[in-house]
């Protein structure tokens, strides 16, 4: 039994979720890929995925094997390297989770890192929750927040703030608030994706302030939030490089700029092992070069602590 090729063709229908999904991207037959896994089953005497005709999900056996088999991949992967085996080129697939608001400022430099890496195919999938990235299928995602999950290595981006803006119709119709406790006289739009608390924070010189905003309009995406502030909807809360744009062009009207509104930490995270595949860590160094540049542009990030 080829077992390094079934150890592969396990890590990346773990990533994908799909037998198919290896076949295209590998080059490999689909009865192939699903003959490494059924050998890799006998010869550990498990099931690695549960199959049905709509669903492939992984077993708990089977997230068990996956770090290790990434490992032993990467311990391969970093002798042909060092025996100069390996061609010097990056290539492969990288599946990519990112924030909607992220993901838009990412894609228009995507170009740069393909021009870099001809052979690199970089698939972004964006939303602004993610769950499990096995079962999405990701190798990298970037989270916003604290993370929760003991299995996620992270690598801390920086720190995203936000600013509340709103359009000039809208602060025409309802005058320009003097104090954070002026907005619950306002008509708010939420950027809503599960937390059950709206409160919006404000600090200055030792004050604070905690509002919770009348929300008359809510949405889990924030392209939709920022669309509903600019159509003069109402104030929202948004992250600074969002919205930087549309404020330099007068579109839109930073409000408060005086006071601090808590940001919050911004990760890149993975589930392992810690010493990535070649096209992994570039991608990932790709997320921080382009993270510095949203801080050096104007203060959308913190820097990394």
């Amino acid at each position: 039994m080829d077992l390094l090729s079934a150890l592969h063709s396990f890590v990346r229908v773990a990533a994908t979720g799909s037998f198919s999904a290896v076949s295209r991207e590998t080059g490999v037959s689909q009865p192939t890929i699903s003959r490494h896994i059924a050998l890799l089953e006998a010869h550990y005497g498990t099931t690695l995925f549960a199959r049905t005709t709509r669903s492939l999900t992984m077993t708990e056996d089977g997230r068990s094997l996956l770090p290790h088999a990434y490992e032993v991949l990467e311990i391969l992967e970093t002798a042909e390297t060092v025996l100069g085996r390996r061609r010097a080129s990056v290539s492969g697939l990288v599946r990519l989770g990112v924030t909607t608001a992220f993901g838009l400022c990412l894609t228009r430099r995507m170009g740069e890192l393909l021009d870099r890496h001809p052979d690199l195919s970089v698939e972004v999938v964006m939303r602004d929750s993610f769950g499990d990235l096995v079962e999405e299928g990701l190798d990298l995602a970037v989270r916003v927040g604290e993370i929760a999950e003991g299995t996620l290595i992270a690598r801390k981006l920086g720190v995203v703030h936000k600013w509340l803006v709103a359009s000039p119709a809208c602060l025409q119709r309802h005058n320009m608030p003097e104090f954070p406790r002026d907005l619950t006289e306002y008509p708010g739009v939420v950027y809503n994706y599960g937390s059950s608390r709206l409160d919006w924070n404000f600090e200055r010189d030792g004050e604070e302030s905690v509002i919770a905003p009348s929300a008359v309009f809510r949405a889990n995406s924030s392209e939709a939030v920022m669309y509903a502030v600019e159509a003069g909807i109402g104030v929202g809360l948004l992250p600074a490089f969002q919205v930087r744009d549309a404020v330099a062009s007068g579109r839109l009207v930073r409000l408060f700029a005086d006071w601090n509104i808590p940001g919050l930490p911004f990760y890149a995270v993975h589930t392992g092992p810690r010493t990535l595949p070649l096209r992994t860590r570039t991608v990932m160094d790709f997320l921080v070069e382009v993270s510095g540049d949203l801080l050096r542009d104007g203060g959308a990030l913190s820097p990394v602590e």
